[in-house]
């Protein structure tokens, strides 16, 4: 992945929401000027589909049809368009090593129930698909094998993200989503290492599903990212959003809560399932030590002071208030450069406005 520094010692990045993070330089005055408020939402209604489809006798048949091959499926049910709309939102988390299914679909009525069509991209043949999946399998093999011998479910997924992130090039040219292809798949990710944010959402499921931690998909705002469950309790990520293209790898997205989620995104009314994520114990900043409830000039100070060796520092806070202090008297009134290992050159930072953050990179 293509690594950009930034020297100039006063540069603010401010990020927003979609499918990638677009950030604008801003300059900052001697007093830092708050952001806009988020907006206070609350968890969408959506329809959930995962126990419908599993419940029915036809969705097991249509992935059965997929997984060998074809773009066909006979089953003895009235199966309609929104139903096959459905499936492809549940098909996504039970079997995201399917990478060929296109965006055209339809179901329509035989003599013996409903015939059930999903185009596949770009003409794959069985062989082409057999092919790819035994390279796609392997790929995530070999992720799996970088895991260090006797890690936790935490750092299990933790290495997975990190690898993700460092590996793949995020495809800019495709942000527009007016077609389908692998870049959009984990085989796109892990294969090619070019994709999407439903790439790396992708990726990572198949990932954690082979290393039999529980996890899946949900989509929104034109973008995808996963849930996962570490230690009894449910957690969200967004490798997509870790990855931004122009340093080390971020953790702001890596195991994170619905307060955060709410603030950057919103919900497809149809989705597979919506955990509660509401736990903070494995959030990676509250497990680091990088995540500040209120702003403690000496020791926001010291956190950075004892990160100053290292290539960035992330550092999070736990209200807009507390966010907006720290911003006026690191940034605005330059206290950042009273952290012991920081020097007035080569200094940057990342803001993010919405979870209220800094990565400062040395």
């Amino acid at each position: 992945m293509k690594k950009i520094k930034l020297f100039a010692a006063m540069t603010a990045m401010t990020l927003m929401c979609g499918c990638m993070d677009i950030s604008s330089l801003i300059e900052p005055e001697n007093k830092i000027e708050p952001p806009v408020r988020p907006m206070q939402n609350n968890m969408p209604s959506v329809t959930e589909v995962a126990d419908e489809l599993n419940a029915s006798d036809w969705y097991p048949a249509l992935c059965l049809n997929l997984l060998m091959g074809s773009e066909k499926t006979v089953v003895p049910e009235k199966v309609k368009n929104n139903d096959v709309k459905k499936a492809l939102y549940q098909i996504v988390n039970d079997y995201p090593q399917i990478f060929w299914l296109g965006g055209v679909y339809y179901a329509g009525t035989v003599t013996d129930g409903s015939e059930i069509k999903i185009e596949f991209l770009d003409d794959f043949d069985t062989y082409d698909i057999d092919k790819m999946l035994d390279e796609l399998d392997k790929a995530a093999d070999e992720v799996i094998s970088g895991i260090p011998d006797g890690s936790s479910d935490y750092e299990k997924a933790l290495y997975v993200h990190d690898y993700l992130a460092e590996n793949t090039e995020y495809d800019h040219s495709r942000t527009a989503y007016t077609e389908y292809g692998l870049w959009g798949s984990s085989y796109g990710c892990l294969v090619e290492k070019k994709a999407v944010c439903g790439g790396y959402a992708e990726a990572f499921h198949y990932i954690m599903q082979k290393l039999g931690i529980e996890s899946g998909i949900c989509t929104g705002s034109n973008h995808e990212w996963n849930y996962v469950k570490i230690d009894g309790d449910y957690y969200w990520v967004d490798v997509t959003w870790d990855d931004n293209d122009k340093g080390d790898v971020q953790h702001t997205y890596f195991l994170f809560t619905t307060d955060l989620l709410l603030r950057t995104r919103s919900f497809d009314p149809i989705q597979s399932f919506i955990p509660e994520c509401t736990e903070t114990a494995c959030s990676y900043l509250v497990k680091n030590g990088g995540f500040f409830e209120t702003y403690d000039e000496k020791a926001v100070l010291d956190y950075i002071g004892e990160h100053s060796d290292e290539s960035h520092c992330e550092i999070m806070f736990g209200s807009f208030e507390a966010y907006e202090e720290a911003l006026n008297s690191l940034l605005g009134k330059s206290r950042l450069y009273k952290a012991d290992g920081v020097g007035l050159d080569g200094v940057s930072y990342y803001r993010n406005d919405k979870a209220f953050s800094l990565d400062i990179v040395f």
